[in-house]
């Protein structure tokens, strides 16, 4: 630990007997699990040189380990415990409620586990227990097991423990330019990429600290060094969250549910309020509350703003999770209303609209997609919704980066194309994009009319803003529940 923080602030002399549980891989039944541990458990047995008798019960295994490591070495047992929540997240995404309920409460594999730790304490043979994982749905279905453990997560010492800060990604920047391995030119290029793509995680709700991805700013790293140059995909597939874990709780049956809103109006607006949750059982993980939560500790939502006591204001924290979340929106359309939109044909016309200026096609395609399937009886978005339909598969494109409610000096845009000059800098055209609904009650020719002439100087006025290219097309999109109103460029 020379260097680091941590060597002047420990006695190293003093040390522990340690036991380590990692419940990754693809376990998917309770009878896995347990074949999994009793493997680990003979594993640490080996290594700690214990004659310890296997157990038909991996329970009662796990306890005979921590009495005899703690009578063989006359100290008290350190547990580490690595993806505590794996299994329990997968057995409910692939078996549902029943299974899960199972391996939980009253006598199940996961509770007695957590119970058999919480006795080894009692007895005073485990010193102390570090349990690491991604969500804390499973605490609340296994703690009545073990209920002396403290959430340690959103503390502010903590904060920037497993992420980069500014000046440490600015440092590391500075060192590969040192080391030739980087061109000083290209120095601010390259942090902006960071910044924009990786940048603005907080997970600590007493500090406004940011923090970058530290597994997405070693990716660049590696691949930019084995390159030489920018790698075309800026996402690490390895820090993907699995669409399956949040499909259960947005799509149901086929059919979409109140989280779906909530997912679409983050999208909309960046941003959402919430009731910060540190646990929350099976039962409750439907709740609206309960799913912005688990948004934040999956890593797709952060804190943006305390606003008060627990309640806290999210956001999308930067452009590759935005990617992501309009990744699954697509996914949950799909999967519900069986929608039979020709990706390949859209990606086509992203170039044309690119490189020629030929927009027409690409909307006329997507507007007409989002008319058929608002026929279906209960399609989620109806009228007003083109926006977020339209946002959905607008993202698909890496030409551009689709900014919603974009914010100009003269106000706000629906949409703005912001040309990705990662992707290539041959993009020629960026686009502004003003979008007006109107309801069939005030539908007329006149009303038409007069949102087109408000769309127009609208758009007029965000033009003058020096935040947005002079390579611009100006388009005025008007819906009605029925069809398209008008689309045109101005």
């Amino acid at each position: 630990f020379d260097g680091l923080y941590i060597k002047d602030k420990y006695d190293w002399s003093k040390k522990h007997p340690v036991i380590k549980i990692d419940f990754f891989g693809d376990l998917r039944s309770p009878e896995s699990l347990e074949d999994t541990i009793s493997s680990m458990l003979k594993s640490n047995q080996k290594k700690l040189g214990i004659e310890c008798i296997k157990d038909d019960s991996a329970i009662v295994y796990f306890e005979r380990l921590i009495k005899e490591t703690y009578e063989k070495y006359n100290q008290r047992v350190v547990v580490l415990i690595d993806e505590y929540d794996n299994f329990a997240n997968n057995i409910l995404i692939h078996h549902g409620k029943e299974k899960y309920l199972r391996i939980t409460h009253q006598s199940g594999f996961l509770r007695s586990f957590f119970a058999a730790i919480k006795n080894a304490t009692e007895t005073r043979t485990i010193e102390r227990l570090f349990v690491m994982g991604v969500t804390p749905l499973l605490l609340s279905d296994v703690t009545s097991g073990m209920n002396m453990g403290d959430i340690i997560s959103n503390s502010i010492i903590f904060n920037s423990m497993l992420g980069f800060t500014q000046n440490e990604v600015k440092e590391m920047l500075d060192y590969y330019i040192t080391q030739k391995a980087i061109h000083k030119e290209k120095r601010e290029e390259i942090f902006n990429i960071l910044q924009s793509t990786y940048d603005s995680y907080c997970f600590s709700t007493n500090t406004d600290e940011k923090i970058y991805n530290s597994d997405m700013v070693l990716y660049f790293f590696n691949e930019y060094l084995l390159d030489k140059k920018i790698p075309n995909e800026l996402l690490d597939k390895n820090v993907r969250t699995d669409y399956g874990k949040l499909r259960f709780l947005i799509v149901r049956d086929k059919k979409l549910n109140g989280n779906f809103s909530i997912l679409k109006n983050l999208i909309e607006t960046n941003e959402i309020d919430c009731d910060l949750t540190t646990s929350f059982s099976i039962d409750e993980i439907i709740d609206k509350e309960k799913f912005k939560s688990l948004l934040f500790y999956l890593g797709l939502v952060t804190i943006k703003e305390h606003l008060f006591a627990t309640n806290y204001k999210f956001m999308i924290p930067n452009e590759i999770i935005r990617r992501m979340h309009f990744e699954y929106l697509r996914k949950s359309l799909r999967e519900s209303y069986d929608l039979n939109i020709d990706i390949d044909f859209l990606k086509h016309e992203f170039i044309n609209l690119a490189f020629k200026g030929n927009w027409r096609t690409l909307f006329e395609y997507i507007l007409e997609q989002f008319y058929e399937a608002s026929s279906i009886r209960d399609f989620i978005f109806k009228e007003e919704g083109v926006k977020s339909f339209m946002l959905a598969y607008l993202n698909l494109t890496p030409l551009y980066f689709i900014e919603s409610e974009f914010e100009t000096n003269k106000g706000y845009a629906d949409m703005f194309f912001r040309k990705n000059f990662v992707t290539t800098t041959q993009t020629k055209y960026e686009y502004i994009i003003e979008l007006k609904h109107i309801t069939a009650k005030k539908l007329s020719k006149q009303e038409v009319e007069k949102q087109k002439e408000q769309a127009i100087t609208q758009l007029k006025r965000y033009e003058e803003s020096r935040t947005i290219s002079e390579e611009l097309i100006k388009i005025v999109i008007i819906t009605s529940s029925k069809q398209v109103e008008f689309l045109g460029r101005v």
